[in-house]
């Protein structure tokens, strides 16, 4: 699909239209051919909005495009769509709110037929300036899992705040339990929920089928490479002898699965390997996250870190092997090593948030930009969210991430759309704590 034509379409040059639908979340679900999607259209206070089929941004929608999408989504015909547009853009010409309503409607119904709908959002391909400030949450939120008591309240806050996605971070041992309400408490409040985790935290019992019948919608496995040795050298032993007959349990129950692959010295060189594997083992979704080690780290403390003349030439060739194999791939922000810990360890404990349209909340409600200093900017529980929204931490990062990032030395990378990788005010500084 070409977004960038959605743009055009449902981006009228019309001067400051009035704001006809109240900004918040709305959320929708439709059936096709069994497979049911589901719907959310954010309106911004500005009036302007956003339609996500399965949290996958879809097009970026005018005052004009949200409430034509609104209204069809609520049920009503187009001829009345057509109506209450002309009823609230006097003289506007009917052929062409006719086209833009009919344009809306295909894409409804397009995005409504099954197919693969894990979340995917780089920013090159989403087009939606998640940093200017008239937006008023991200898309996603990463929660480490922790007890109902502590889960429960965050997810209410999340579809107050306007925040259609979920993904929780299961810890090594999880509480199945927990897991299970957590997804179930999402779903019912109508968000998008996945997890992350490995192998053998995800294996035990029926855990895959209870999520199922809680109604996730993708998890994430953790994959360091198609060498065992390699893989539970860096993730747990006994882990790669898991994997197959989780991604058969995840399929059987009709999840979408998606690879997290990390980005180490040992993980590089056989990556085309491991992505060869994964795709025989039709998996066709990956995120990516480097560990990168700063110029003045030692190299026993980066113990087998990426550096950072590593960067370009790592994001090339990944950009390029995805470009080849027509898989699907997100990019997390780069993560600092941290010597305090084993690479391992912080290799398991993942990136700080899955995407640059995510943001990280503390099971205490603490929220952190997925970038720079691990700095709290309020807690979702007893800020207003626009004060933490509005918070230096978050300033700072729109900041970073708006200034121009392209140079000769990498040109046309997915992954220098937000920060340039190999610049370290840019990569996520620790994660349970400041660097």
């Amino acid at each position: 699909m070409d977004k960038e034509r959605l743009r055009r379409w449902f981006i009228p040059h019309r001067a400051k239209p009035p704001t006809v639908v109240k900004s918040g979340l709305y959320h929708y679900q439709r059936e096709s051919d069994g497979t049911y999607t589901r719907f959310h259209l954010r309106v911004e206070p500005d009036g302007q909005g956003m339609l996500l089929a399965n949290a996958t941004a879809a097009a970026h929608l005018s005052p004009t495009g949200v409430m034509m999408a609104y209204e069809l989504l609520n049920g009503r015909s187009p001829e009345s769509v057509l109506e209450g547009v002309q009823a609230s853009y006097r003289g506007a010409d009917s052929d062409t709110i006719q086209a833009d309503i009919h344009k809306v409607s295909s894409l409804i119904d397009t995005l409504a037929a099954p197919g693969d709908n894990y979340p995917i959002i780089n920013f090159d391909e989403s087009q939606i300036d998640i940093f200017r400030s008239r937006l008023m949450a991200p898309l996603e939120a990463n929660i480490p899992l922790a007890e109902p008591e502590k889960s429960m309240p965050l997810l209410a806050k999340l579809w107050d705040i306007g925040i259609p996605h979920v993904t929780f971070l299961m810890p090594e041992n999880p509480n199945a339990e927990h897991l299970v309400r957590a997804v179930e408490h999402a779903e019912d409040l109508g968000l998008i929920a996945g997890v992350r985790g490995r192998a053998t935290d995800l294996m035990p019992g029926n855990l895959i089928h209870d999520l199922a019948m809680a109604g996730i919608d993708h998890i994430t496995v953790l994959y360091a490479s198609a060498d065992a040795e390699i893989h539970d050298a860096l993730v747990g032993e006994g882990d790669h002898a898991l994997i197959a007959d989780l991604y058969r349990t995840i399929q059987e129950n009709e999840i979408s699965i998606v690879a997290e692959i990390p980005l180490v010295e040992r993980t590089f060189n056989g990556l085309r390997l491991t992505i060869d594997a994964l795709i025989d083992a039709g998996i066709y979704n990956y995120s990516f996250f480097a560990v990168v080690a700063p110029k003045d780290m030692s190299d026993e403390e980066a113990n087998g870190a990426l550096t950072v003349q590593d960067m370009p030439q790592t994001a090339s060739w990944v950009e390029e092997i995805a470009e080849e194999t027509a898989v699907r791939f997100l990019w997390q922000p780069p993560i600092q090593r941290d010597p305090r810990i084993s690479l391992a360890a912080q290799i398991r404990l993942g990136s700080r948030c899955t995407g640059d349209a995510s943001v990280r909340i503390e099971p205490n409600g603490g929220v952190i930009p997925p970038r720079g200093a691990y700095q709290v900017a309020g807690n979702v529980l007893t800020t207003d969210w626009q004060t933490i929204w509005q918070h230096e931490a978050f300033k700072r990062y729109r900041e970073r991430v708006s200034a121009p990032t392209r140079c000769p030395d990498c040109p046309g990378l997915v992954i220098c759309e937000v920060d340039c990788p190999r610049e370290q005010s840019g990569w996520a500084q620790g994660v349970g704590g400041a660097l």
